[in-house]
């Protein structure tokens, strides 16, 4: 299954991972809260038309665990 979507990534991605638009940390903060507050009412389709951006960047910012580390 996943090897199926790896090389579907690569037919429609070719040259790599590089979306038109980028989502500042806050809104990919927003998307996380959003999807786990109400997952049926904010899927991925729902927030990647809220957000103006593709369905994939949704699915790889949900995916994504990353934290910036607060030095202070």
């Amino acid at each position: 299954e996943w090897k199926k979507h790896q090389v579907a990534l690569r037919e429609q991605f070719p040259s790599g991972w590089a979306p038109p638009k980028r989502l500042s940390r806050e809104a990919m903060d927003l998307v996380r809260t959003m999807h786990a507050a109400n997952p049926s009412l904010y899927s991925t389709a729902a927030l990647a038309a809220q957000f103006k951006v593709s369905p994939e960047a949704i699915r790889r910012i949900l995916k994504s665990r990353f934290e910036i580390s607060k030095h202070e």
